[in-house]
């Protein structure tokens, strides 16, 4: 047990100095999309003071998280039938450049709009609407480069809330999920959208592909049946495990732990820690009690701090447990956050509720600890994850409203 708790400590550590290197949010979770940023400066004390909001914008309707690089903060909203993309100026949220083409808002259950968010690299940005419409961007003029559909190109299928992951870029491969029969998985050149390889048949789920920290060759992807590794390189299928739920809906992104992958659904299901050892993985542990219905959590060392609940009117039972890895143990629980979305800055748990009320707590196994808290949008079902960038707090609600906050000390 010592040994495994060793190696949790050393991949954070891991994953902390990869992610200093960089003070942007270049896609969706930050830069090793496990929604941690190890920014220092983080301000926690704010007495009866609130943050200063530097700016604030209209966005268009919808869920996609923001990302930020360059100066630049990218955005997509769905208005008038058609979605959106937005590059605005990060100091100012002035308007640089933006690209629109027809879209539908797609309300089912809820209001609609954007859902999959963006990806930043080298210069360029990729973004992936719900129809299946994907444009590769010069990320400075907003120029399209080239664009694919992922129906009518790789015979996709659609999900039913809409394709709602963020593309993977890794060396010269742009990997998306497409849920074809013939490839439920795709890589293209970054550069001109041409199919490299293609694997699987499953439909898609709503997470976004990754990279395993500890063996960036290889990727996981969480669809509508569970968990899948492929290599990067030609996209050999590694393993599977299955893990569906009433509704076919996995949608938290998962969190790998070194020999092991966390990954938790809502409708039923709950989590599980997935040994990732062999070819045919096995769980460790599988529990209820840590139900992530959309948003997934984060970790820090041997801890795992999420929402677990759901939306309707179950929402207001929803609380942030803190959950012992290994043994899948719940050590404490707090309800007040709704069905709402948390990102870690440092030690300091960042938390958006699905009311628009912004907590700062202690990522602390020992027990719920409130920094601070403030209203920062007004709305509901406000899911969308906030974006920590360069001192800078982002959020938004699902009617198009961005706010940009300084949290960061000067």
């Amino acid at each position: 047990m010592k040994v495994c708790s060793f190696a949790l400590f050393a991949l954070g550590s891991f994953s902390v100095v990869a992610s200093l290197w960089g003070a942007d949010w270049p896609c969706f979770g930050g830069p090793n999309r496990d929604g941690v940023s190890s920014e220092q400066g983080l301000v926690v004390k704010w007495g009866d003071r609130e943050p200063d909001k530097l700016w604030e914008a209209k966005i268009g309707a919808g869920y996609s998280s923001i990302v930020v690089g360059m100066d630049r903060v990218y955005a997509v909203g769905n208005e008038a039938g058609k979605n959106v993309v937005r590059c605005l100026e990060a100091k100012t949220g002035a308007l640089a450049w933006k690209y629109e083409f027809p879209c539908a808002k797609a309300a089912k259950y809820f209001d609609g709009g954007s859902r999959g968010t963006p990806a930043l690299d080298s210069g360029m940005l990729y973004s992936l609407s719900h129809e299946g419409a994907l444009f590769a961007f010069d990320a400075k003029t907003g120029r399209v480069k080239w664009a694919k559909h992922l129906v009518k190109d790789f015979g996709g299928r659609r999900p039913s809330w809409g394709f709602s992951g963020c593309p993977l870029v890794t060396g010269d491969r742009l990997i998306v999920e497409t849920g074809s029969t013939k490839g439920s998985l795709v890589a293209l050149d970054k550069m001109n959208g041409r199919l490299l390889w293609r694997l699987g048949s499953s439909e898609a789920g709503y997470a976004s592909p990754m990279l395993r920290p500890t063996d960036p060759s290889q990727g996981l992807i969480f669809n509508r049946g569970g968990l899948t590794g492929f290599r990067v390189a030609d996209g050999k299928l590694l393993f599977k495990y299955e893990h569906k739920t009433r509704y076919g809906i996995n949608a938290a992104q998962p969190v790998d732990v070194g020999d092991y992958a966390l990954i938790s659904s809502g409708y039923g299901k709950g989590a599980a820690l997935i040994d990732l050892r062999s070819s045919n993985p096995s769980s460790k542990w599988e529990s209820e009690e840590i139900a992530c219905q959309m948003s997934g959590g984060v970790r820090m060392g041997d801890h795992y701090y999420a929402i677990h609940g759901q939306t309707g009117g179950r929402s207001r039972h929803a609380s942030l447990r803190c959950v012992e890895i290994l043994s899948g143990k719940v050590l404490w629980g707090k309800v007040g956050f709704g069905v709402g979305t948390v990102i870690r800055v440092g030690s300091v748990l960042v938390i958006l509720s699905d009311q628009g009320e912004l907590a700062l707590v202690a990522a602390d196994p020992g027990g719920f600890r409130e920094l601070a808290r403030f209203p920062v949008l007004r709305g509901k079902e406000i899911w969308t994850p906030p974006t920590y960038a360069n001192g800078l707090l982002y959020c938004r609600n699902q009617e198009g409203d961005l706010v940009c906050f300084r949290l960061g000390s000067d």
